[in-house]
Parts: C-alpha cells; structure tokens; sequence
C-alpha cells in the first residue's frame, strides 16, 4: 500500500464509519418509538433527549461488540477483519472475544437505567446495585484487555482517551458559561455520561481507523 493509497483508504472507512453511525441512529430512533408505541411503555414525554442518545449509542455498542464476537469464531475471518497476513493465533481470538463481551457489557450498561425508567423503575435500589456488579465485572475485563494489550492497542486507548477528554473539555466548558450566563439549558449527569460515552465511541473509532484496525 502506498503513501497516496492508505490516506484515502482511511478516509472511505471514515465515510462508512459515518454511514454505520447514521444508520444506527435510525434504527435506535425507530426501535425506542417501536417499543414506547407498542409495547405500552409509558409515554415518551418524560424521555430526555439524553435517553434517544443513550439508547443510539448502547445499540452501536451491543451491536459492535455482537459483530466482534461473531467473527472471532473463525480464525480467518478474523485475521481478514483485522488485516492480518494469517490465521489469527488462539490467544489473539480469545482477546478479541473478551473485546466483544466488554462491548456488548457498555451497550447493557448504557441501556439499563433507561430500560429501568420506562418500565417503571420498580426496584431502583436493586437495579443500582445490578448496575454496580456489572460495571464491577465490565471494568476487570477492561483492566484484562490493557494487560493483555500489545503496543498498538495500548496506544489506540490512550490516544482516543485524551482526543475525547480534550474535545469534551472543550465542550463542558462552553457549555458550562452558556448556562452560567442563562443562554443555555442545564444538563444533568445524566446527559453529560452519554455525551461522554458518544464522543468516546467516536474518537476510540476513529483513532482506531487511523491506525490501520478495522
């Protein structure tokens, strides 16, 4: 691959990332309506623009961590998948699996105290503390995958760490004057977790693209 080939073909998995994006935002848009309008939830005026967000980006999550682990069943495809010359070894797959879980556990966990609020919030207390196990068990197979990481995957976490926290500085901080001035609606801790967890999944995609995974 040239100089002159790899720019471009960086930027055409952007455009698809883009696409994919625009896509999921569809289809999570049109599965909460679905759900609000038929399966007798209640009404969507007590849903925050936060919660569409929430459930867009939980459904990337689950859906890319679900394409994960389904290519990890097969070595080639695998290797395909991450450019690789071979078969991907048993220790690369088994990684790339847990990869997979701990996507599927962030969309779950994105998704779980809006799910917990439509329906009710029957037993907020226990669903906290379902909440607490599972980001429990999400964060050691986190701290799993940067043990196991080699260089390059290293290097995608911390760069995409410090493009989203930077941009997202930014952002709280205008954000912030426009609503100390009065020009601009409060957020809740809420909103600010899912801005977060978008802006992350975008730059951690992004970067990651850039640096040749796919």
């Amino acid at each position: 691959m040239t100089a002159l080939q790899k720019p471009a073909d960086t930027r055409l998995k952007l455009l698809k990332l883009a696409g994919l994006a625009v896509a999921g935002g569809l289809f999570g848009y049109g599965s909460a309506w679905l759900v609000i309008e038929y399966v007798g939830l209640p009404s969507p005026d007590g849903v925050r623009w936060s919660d569409a967000v929430a459930m867009i980006v939980a459904l990337m999550l689950a859906a890319g961590g679900l394409s994960v682990l389904a290519a990890s069943r097969n070595g080639r495809a695998l290797a395909a998948a991450t450019s690789a010359d071979g078969p991907a070894a048993p220790a690369e797959v088994r990684d790339m699996r847990l990869q997979g879980a701990v996507l599927v556990l962030s969309g779950l966990l994105l998704a779980a105290p809006m799910a917990a609020v439509l329906a009710g919030n029957p037993a907020p207390v226990l669903t906290l503390a379902a909440i607490a196990v599972v980001f429990a068990l999400h964060t050691a197979m986190n701290l799993s995958l940067w043990r196991r990481g080699d260089e390059m995957i290293r290097r995608v976490i911390l760069e995409s760490g410090a493009l989203a926290f930077w941009i997202g500085q930014a952002a709280v901080f205008g954000w912030a004057v426009a609503e100390r001035l009065g020009v601009a609606p409060t957020l809740t801790a809420w909103d600010i977790l899912v801005v977060v967890m978008g802006l992350y999944l975008v730059c951690s995609a992004t970067v990651g693209l850039r640096r040749g995974l796919s």
